[in-house]
């Protein structure tokens, strides 16, 4: 059985997200913590807890490839694929997100 996706508005422009300096911002949609991050003109959307110790990748930051790196142990993970960059099995949570003229959608 094929799982229908929701797309839930999460804001009406980049100006209502509040980015700290790291420019990853977190927010909850019903009961998911999802990191919504500006890596150079792009927005990102992925799980707030990291798979391997469950910290919080929104006080992470970004390699030059993409990567959310993990703040407490180094990881990376793919903010395209999800997979860890160590090839140690582990995946983040990766959610589509789209900017339109209505406003910023995440797929759920």
């Amino acid at each position: 059985m094929e799982k229908t996706q929701k797309r839930v508005k999460i804001a009406a422009g980049i100006n209502e997200i509040n980015f700290p300096k790291n420019k990853i911002a977190k927010i909850k949609i019903a009961d998911k913590i999802i990191c919504i991050a500006q890596f150079n003109d792009k927005l990102k959307a992925f799980s707030s807890a990291y798979p391997h110790a469950g910290g919080d990748l929104s006080t992470g930051c970004f390699d030059k490839n993409e990567n959310i790196i993990c703040p407490v142990h180094g990881y990376r993970f793919s903010t395209l694929t999800g997979r860890d960059t160590n090839g140690e099995g582990y995946f983040l949570k990766i959610y589509k997100i789209e900017q339109t003229e209505e406003g910023i959608f995440i797929w759920l």
